[in-house]
């Protein structure tokens, strides 16, 4: 039997131990790393020490530490010569980016993983297919308690909290950003942002984030981002002159909205889904045999987007 591809996953928090494990899944030898190597070794896959100056012999690496950490770690991973998944986002800082982008040479995927999410998909491509005809407008949106995400641990702890680790809604739900990208271009222009601390959480990062936004043929966009609703909340929508195409995650569906009609489909499949069909293209980008979904050039503009986003809020 054929060896699978040798990856390393550097970092072993929640997301690092959930691409370990679905890649080792998909076939790959997994090898884990984290500055607590008790964290690493829980895993119960093979480990090393971690140390960013000896990541060669790897034919990819996943970058998956907080995102304060994501630029240097992945030049380092790159500088091994091996292909790299990042998760989102690329960089905290759009200053960061170039060298990232000097040095990507084609070898970065961005873990965006809701680009590979069933509803997503099916949402964008009605949109594309001209279902909602010349566009307008179209929405983002995105709330949850902040407690209610890992309520294993405390959240004060967590990187989603401190300014420290690269926390903040913002970089966050990124997610959202990057979908916005996907149906509106990179050339996407802020008009005006608020971007605050506004809830009774006991974090140092904002919790709240509204920007009205614009693409290159004037569509208007609104993203809203926030740590504070007592639900879940999140969906997309795109509004045009033939109609009104709407996915909303809450209800699990997925509407299109016209004059005469409004017709709904139950659009039900995890999430988990998404990260297994990623740890499959990672592998099959390792390979050769396919591109990534966000690669560095598209991973970056979601970044810039969010500088964007600040800056308009000051």
């Amino acid at each position: 039997m054929t060896a699978g591809p040798r990856v390393l996953v550097l970092g072993a928090g929640s997301a690092g131990a959930r691409h370990a494990r679905l890649l080792a899944g998909a076939g790959a030898s997994v090898v884990v790393t984290d500055p607590q190597a008790d964290r690493a070794a829980g895993l119960g896959l093979e480990t090393m020490t971690f140390d960013l100056n000896r990541l060669d012999g790897f034919d990819g690496i996943v970058v998956a530490s907080p995102s304060v950490a994501h630029a240097e770690q992945t030049l380092a991973a790159l500088a091994s010569g091996a292909r790299v998944l990042v998760e989102k986002p690329l960089a905290t800082k759009s200053a960061d980016l170039d060298a990232i982008l000097q040095s990507s040479d084609g070898r970065v995927m961005v873990g965006y993983n809701l680009r590979l999410h069933e509803p997503v998909e099916r949402f964008v491509g009605l949109v594309d297919e001209g279902v909602a005809g010349r566009l307008s407008a179209v929405r983002l949106w995105f709330g949850s308690w902040l407690p209610d995400w890992r309520p294993e641990v405390d959240y004060r702890q967590t990187y989603s909290a401190r300014a420290d680790l690269g926390g903040g809604i913002l970089d966050d739900a990124i997610h959202e950003l990057d979908l916005l990208v996907w149906l509106l271009g990179t050339d996407i222009s802020v008009a005006g942002a608020v971007v605050d601390r506004l809830g009774p959480l006991d974090i140092d990062v904002e919790d709240t984030v509204k920007a009205v936004l614009r693409g290159a043929d004037g569509v208007a966009a609104e993203v809203s981002l926030d740590y504070l609703s007592r639900r879940y909340r999140r969906g997309m929508e795109a509004i045009g002159d033939r109609a009104t195409v709407r996915l909303d995650w809450a209800r699990s569906a997925l509407e299109v909205e016209t004059a005469d009609e409004l017709r709904t489909e139950t659009v039900d499949a995890p999430v988990a889904l998404s990260y297994q069909r990623q740890a499959e293209r990672f592998l099959a980008f390792v390979a050769g045999d396919a591109a990534p979904p966000v690669d560095a050039v598209t991973g970056a503009a979601s970044v810039r987007l969010a500088a964007a986003i600040r800056s308009a809020a000051r």
